[in-house]
């Protein structure tokens, strides 16, 4: 059975270094952008699913805690193409219809920025691999706190291990509307 990394490092020899797109998305009226950064601590799941954590800070001071699944896609082409990454943080916010409740979540698209830098972890019958990447994650959409359209930019430098543990830290930008 192959790793997420191995998957990943496979796959990303196809990739033209700094494959994410050039512009960051837009953040729509009303949102407003701000300042994001924190960590993420990952499982790999299997061949290109990861499950973890999300702790950071918005605008330097509200404080997030927020679960995280990344799930990877293929380009048209069948080449390796990125990570889906969702995110759902553990507030409580009231929806827009003023009865419901809502968790804020966010779905972001995350390309290599470059080509990773994974070796082999040398198991017999296994392919699993360890190493560093960079990565840039396009917010797509948003509700709760986030905008429902999208908007701003994270940079992402992250490690594997042999055992799959999956560890980054992100700075950027993202759109809020609460």
């Amino acid at each position: 059975m192959r790793s997420s990394a191995a998957a990943v490092a496979l796959a990303a020899l196809a990739l033209v270094p700094g494959a994410a797109s050039a512009d960051e998305r837009p953040c729509e009226a009303p949102g407003k952008l701000v300042p994001i950064a924190g960590k993420i601590l990952n499982n790999s799941l299997g061949p290109g699913d990861t499950l973890g954590t999300l702790q950071g800070t918005l605008a330097g001071s509200k404080k997030l805690k927020c679960g995280i699944h990344g799930k990877a896609f293929l380009n048209p082409d069948g080449s390796f193409g990125g990570f889906t990454h969702s995110v759902v943080c553990d507030d409580t916010l009231q929806a827009e219809n003023a009865v419901d409740s809502i968790h804020s979540q966010v779905i972001s698209i995350s390309r290599f920025d470059g080509l990773p830098n994974f070796g082999s972890c040398g198991i017999p019958g296994m392919d699993l691999q360890y190493g560093s990447f960079r990565e840039i994650s396009d917010p797509q959409a948003g509700r709760g706190q986030f905008s429902p359209t999208g908007g701003g930019r994270l940079y992402i430098e992250g490690t594997i291990n042999c055992a799959g543990a999956v560890d980054m830290s992100f700075t950027g930008h993202v759109c809020l509307v609460r």
